[in-house]
């Protein structure tokens, strides 16, 4: 079992219990943590965004986040799938 904790710009941290293989967006889901998804997570709208600021998720690169973006540690929640503890920041 991981830890991911979500960060917020104006609010407490959260920190949620999570499976490895498992995606971000539905660790986020189940600890209620509000993170948009209108394709209800398909990965078809880049609604999603997260930024990885600490540990590790394995997340392929998305046609919704350009190369420099990626690099920075962007990721799309309802793709990303969970390989260790993380900390991730909520919205932008």
């Amino acid at each position: 079992m991981y830890v991911i904790e979500f960060r917020f710009e104006d609010d407490d941290p959260i920190a949620a219990p999570a499976r490895e293989g498992e995606t971000l967006l539905a660790v986020a889901r189940r600890a209620g943590v509000p993170i948009q998804a209108p394709c209800s997570g398909l990965g078809s709208c880049g609604k999603c965004r997260v930024q990885l600021l600490s540990g590790s998720l394995n997340a392929a690169p998305s046609y919704y986040i350009p190369d420099d973006e990626y690099a920075e540690g962007w990721r799309l929640a309802c793709t990303a799938r969970i390989c260790g503890d993380a900390c991730v920041l909520v919205g932008e």
